[in-house]
């Protein structure tokens, strides 16, 4: 008997204030349609948004968010159609305010939200995280903020070595540095993980008119670990979500990244 899975990570572009409201009510919609097993969110800056996005998810009725003082922790949501055996938050260790640029990063808790389920035996964890911003695009070893950034990722080199080796590993979310850093190369070499759009010179980043074209680049990934002697076919793609319903380029957009999707059968 052939199994699938599908999943779907977005960083909503959830801005605070409520400035998100109407756009995350369209974009859910859109979600629904495309209807993966899970979805992973990131950026969602407001605990208003859970409700609304619990609402227009109708059929994923189990999620993991966990709620905070103005927004979700992390401003992470993951949804899922089938029920979760686990779920749990683990805050980035270094969350210190260094740089005023970087309150938003500080104000959100920014960490990792943890979700397991199970499909014929296979047991499957999913990590769906964002983390801290390098507002100048420098991604160099002596740069502050990638320093912070590289504080995260041994963090979550840390979990990743802690998770049992029979399980499917899914890493997905903005993690806000290129494949061509260091920090890609390290979180991915160091842990084993593969990426299925390793290859795709597409960017998942779409800056708004005026931001430098060098920002458009891929900051977002899914990587995987397959257990050994495990035969899957994965398939992964970028997709641009919009407003399907509206016929104006302006009206159509819901975020400034894409999504990545992947399917995964065994």
């Amino acid at each position: 008997m052939k199994h699938e899975f599908s999943l779907l990570s977005l960083n909503t572009f959830g801005v605070p204030f409520f400035l998100g409201w109407g756009r995350l009510v369209r974009l859910a919609r859109e979600l629904e349609q495309l209807g993966p097993t899970v979805i992973c969110l990131q950026e969602i800056q407001q605990n208003f948004y859970t409700a609304l996005l619990k609402r227009h998810l109708s059929t994923y009725p189990h999620g993991a968010l966990f709620p905070h003082i103005y927004a979700p922790k992390g401003g992470l949501g993951t949804f899922s159609r089938l029920p979760l055996t686990l779920q749990r938050f683990e805050p980035y260790l270094d969350r210190k305010l260094r740089h005023l640029i970087s309150f938003a990063d500080w104000a959100l808790y920014k960490g990792v939200v943890v979700v397991e389920l199970q499909i014929d035996g296979l047991k499957i964890l999913v990590l769906n995280t964002h983390l801290n911003a390098n507002y100048f695009g420098d991604w160099r070893h002596h740069n502050p903020l990638a320093l912070i950034q590289l504080r995260q990722v041994q963090q979550l080199s840390h979990m990743l070595r802690e998770m049992p080796a029979d399980a499917l590993i899914i890493l997905c979310g903005d993690f806000n540095f290129p494949r061509t850093s260091f920090l890609y190369e390290e979180l991915v070499t160091q842990n084993g993980l593969s990426d299925p759009l390793h290859n795709d010179p597409r960017p998942t980043y779409r800056p708004f008119p005026l931001v430098p074209s060098r920002w458009k680049i891929s900051l977002d990934y899914i990587l995987l670990r397959v257990p050994q002697g495990r035969a899957c076919n994965i398939q992964a793609d970028i997709l641009p979500v919009e407003d399907s319903t509206k016929k104006n380029a302006l009206q159509r957009f819901l975020t400034d990244h894409c999504a990545l999707t992947l399917n995964i059968s065994w």
